[in-house]
């Protein structure tokens, strides 16, 4: 099973197993992992299972989520990887076999050269400019994907924290296609906009014409392909009850 380690000064604090499918990170207590640190925002990053995979997204937080000393949006877990929150570094393990848990737990016993120090820490949030911290709730719009191909698909909403798109029958927008990947990317939705993210297989992703390999934050109509199929990212009003 798939897990997060908490460390703080390269000492194991806690072990999160990952038994949902989305887990939130940061101060505020109803978080799945609370962080109890001025440095950390009170919702600060998110983590969702899409298929096998993890994605962790940030959640527009003031001081920037790290991994592998990388400031990132949205990113793809890999087994090993450490994600740094504040002055803590949290150790995603991935599900792997004893082989790669036995090289885990002696990288674990060694992680003087893994973990960040407070000096480090320092250096990397010393990079982003103080602000004031963001104001942390849900977009007053849903984000809207509307197939434009012929497909017959239609317009589904993101209402989700994460949308699965790819032919594995978990996936949110089922699409075929010998290339289609099970799950060949993910929209993460975020208190401030939407991200795409790459996840695998033969079918190429594209927004504007633009080969995406990784994350990319989506702007309003914007026109994403994905292998043979072609859509537009929009918003509109939520609806008020």
């Amino acid at each position: 099973m798939a897990r997060l380690i908490l460390m703080f000064n390269k000492q194991v604090i806690k072990e999160y197993p990952l038994l949902k499918d989305s887990i939130t990170i940061g101060r505020a207590e109803e978080n799945g992992v609370v962080i109890d640190n001025l440095a950390v925002s009170a919702y600060h990053a998110r983590i969702d299972k899409a298929g096998t995979d993890y994605i962790l997204t940030d959640l527009q937080s003031t001081n920037g989520t790290f991994v592998n000393d990388s400031r990132v949006v949205s990113h793809k877990l890999s087994h090993g990887d450490n994600v740094s929150i504040g002055k803590h570094v949290l150790l995603f393990v991935g599900e792997k076999g004893k082989a790669d848990k036995e090289e885990l737990d002696k990288k674990i016993s060694l992680n003087k050269t893994m973990m960040l120090d407070t000096a480090k820490q320092r250096e990397l949030l010393s990079k982003q400019k103080s602000a004031a911290p963001p104001v942390e709730r849900p977009p007053e719009k849903v984000g809207v994907i509307s197939f434009v191909d012929g497909s017959g698909l239609g317009e589904i909403e993101l209402a989700k924290k994460l949308t699965k798109i790819g032919k594995a029958d978990t996936s949110e927008v089922r699409l075929s296609g010998f290339l289609m990947g099970a799950t060949a990317a993910t929209i993460s939705r975020k208190p401030a906009g939407y991200t795409i993210t790459f996840m695998g297989g033969m079918a190429k992703l594209k927004v504007n014409g633009q080969l995406v390999k990784e994350s990319l934050d989506l702007r309003e109509f914007d026109t994403v392909e994905l292998g043979s199929y072609k859509f537009q990212f929009y918003l509109k009003d939520m609806k008020k009850s």
